[in-house]
């Protein structure tokens, strides 16, 4: 056997033993909420304030109360300003119970005006037929005096529904 034969073959049993691991929520979300610099905790504190309130709890009437009206969306599915967020997201329901802390948060980072929160995403296993696996979803957020004045995220555009 030549020795790119015994190194694929190597490479094929040695395979699962460096699979992904599961993505796994932090045990303590007050924790992540921390930070040396106030003004960095102050950051995190209103992009998770926000994610709790107005995106899972959907809140909209709160809004204002963490973002700013001329708010940049870079999500392809909602349009940019505080009108655009509201619309988008009107039609994914009312309001809901406001968590006292959000599912599947896996991180919070913050340097300088950017806050970026990391989720478990648990999504159809394509190979695995009837199986799932987990990745990350990230959300990021410009702060600008106090308030969310940009947000990213992974999002892709979503297809048009079946008729």
């Amino acid at each position: 056997m030549t020795r790119l034969h015994c190194a694929l073959s190597l490479a094929l049993l040695a395979a699962p033993i460096f699979a992904a691991l599961p993505v796994t929520p932090a045990p303590d979300q007050a924790t992540l909420l921390k930070s040396k610099d106030p003004k960095l905790a102050a950051n995190k504190k209103i992009a998770y304030d926000f994610f709790r309130v107005v995106l899972r709890g959907r809140h909209l009437d709160q809004a204002e109360k963490y973002m700013k009206d001329d708010y940049i969306q870079h999500n392809p599915n909602a349009d940019t300003g505080i009108v655009g967020f509201k619309a988008y997201f009107s039609k994914l329901g009312g309001p809901q119970a406001i968590p006292d802390t959000l599912p599947g948060l896996v991180a919070i980072q913050a340097e300088g005006n950017y806050v970026t929160l990391s989720f478990v995403r648990e999504m159809d296993d394509p190979v695995n037929k009837g199986q799932k696996y987990t990745t990350t979803w990230f959300d990021m957020f410009r702060i600008d005096n106090g308030k969310i004045a940009e947000h990213w995220d992974v999002a892709t555009k979503a297809a048009p529904p079946s008729k």
